[in-house]
């Protein structure tokens, strides 16, 4: 029989933060480098940081300098997910199984679905690549072969890895479709035996999770279309590529109409085609945008969509073939108000995660604590334990500090469901 301890704060803190790295699906797989920028930072804090320069190579002898643009993104760190309780003395002396079962695993994975849904809803929200059938979960390989394209066609290095974040209908729609070429011996058959997608199926790397985040699309309404008149406020082109972000001129919608579109939204705009970031050469697919701001019409069916990316038609930071035109149609993601989970392909370097160690009581204050990092996600976890004389009862607190930041969106791509 497993002796006895006592759940200390800096026991309690390692055992809650080894069980919660693993439930980490999405943080996991998000770049954790940008941890040092936020040393001594508190709740609300934002960080610009800068990302790698973007060159294009050039041909023959003639000197043919390029401006250093510095591009950078913002990364805000708000989101507090803690887990409270209150216990006696008796309940602080377990057993080490009996308190991972008791306290630490319960504790993991309610921070972790609270944790994982922000960071689903975050990516979901600003990824503007997309494939698949809004309220249709694809069941054959084409849809999840289809993001790998778009993700290499704008410019994933050869070789990178991707990670396939799926829920369970995802996954077991996956296997289903895969059933007539049911091979004991091979992938199919494991995937048969365990019931669900297995790693380096396709190439990716397979995760399954039930906090992705469910898109519903706007009621849309009208035949949308780009203006570029002037009959609204907006520009048609703006600077900063796939980084960037741009208010698009629009008519054509249902005139004073809510929400025509809301954020996640994503549309495409006849003859804009996608450029490959090197080459600048056209992918033959029409770029994707998403909404970042619900949109509603005016009196006259225009207004501006706040959207990522921003059209650059030209320079280093080109990611189209060309400015829309006038009266170019605008064609949206999927049928009006349809619930669809997104389903996520990403690169590590898609998006940033970063947690910050939150500020604990000195010593003397009359408060124990402990602060405890994992060394995988990067996530810092927080225990504070204080005594309430009133009611002869130890308060605990358990709390993390975490944000997200967008890096390169272009290497991830939404699954539609």
């Amino acid at each position: 029989m497993a002796n006895n301890i006592i759940l200390t704060p800096n026991v309690f803190c390692k055992g809650v933060l080894m069980n919660l790295g693993g439930y980490l699906s999405f943080c996991r797989n998000m770049t954790k480098e940008y941890n040092k920028e936020f040393i001594g930072k508190k709740v609300g804090d934002t960080v610009s940081v800068r990302k790698p320069q973007i060159f294009t190579a050039t041909t023959g002898l003639l000197y043919q300098p390029q401006p250093l643009t510095n591009i950078k993104t913002n990364i805000t760190v708000g989101d507090v997910t803690g887990v409270h309780f209150e216990w006696d003395g008796v309940e602080k002396t377990l057993s080490i199984d009996e308190a991972q079962e008791k306290y630490f695993k319960p504790a993991a994975i309610a921070m972790a679905h609270r944790i994982n849904a922000n960071a689903a809803q975050f990516v979901a929200q600003n990824t503007y690549n997309a494939v698949g059938t809004p309220g249709t979960t694809p069941t054959l390989v084409d849809t999840y072969l289809a993001a790998g394209d778009k993700i290499v066609e704008l410019g994933l290095p050869p070789e990178e890895s991707l990670t396939c974040i799926v829920n369970r209908k995802f996954s077991s729609q996956y296997v289903i479709g895969q059933k007539t070429l049911y091979n004991e011996a091979g992938t199919i058959g494991a995937m048969m035996r365990k019931g669900e997608v297995v790693d380096s199926t396709l190439g990716y790397t397979w995760k399954r999770d039930q906090t992705i985040y469910s898109q519903t699309t706007g009621p849309y309404g009208g035949t949308p279309l780009v203006d570029a008149t002037g009959n609204v406020t907006g520009t048609v082109t703006a600077d900063g590529g796939s980084n960037g972000t741009m208010t698009l001129s629009t008519r054509g919608w249902t005139a004073t109409a809510a929400s025509r579109l809301v954020v996640g939204d994503r549309f495409t705009c006849a003859g804009v085609y996608s450029v490959h970031p090197q080459t600048k050469q056209s992918t033959g697919d029409l770029l994707q945008f998403v909404v970042l701001a619900a949109f509603s019409s005016n009196g006259s069916g225009n207004g501006g969509v706040m959207v990522r990316p921003a059209i650059t038609p030209s320079g280093q930071y080109q990611n189209v073939t060309a400015a829309p035109v006038d009266g170019a149609a605008i064609t949206t993601f999927g049928a009006a108000n349809t619930v669809s989970p997104q389903a996520i392909l990403m690169h590590k370097n898609a998006y940033a995660f970063v947690s910050v160690p939150l500020e604990n009581p000195p010593a003397g204050s009359g408060a124990i604590s402990s602060m405890q990092t994992d060394p995988d996600t990067g996530l810092s976890l927080s225990l504070v334990q204080f005594f309430d004389g009133v009611n002869r009862i130890v308060g605990s607190r358990l709390d993390s500090l975490t944000g997200f930041g967008i890096l390169y969106p272009e290497l991830a791509c939404a699954i539609a469901g």
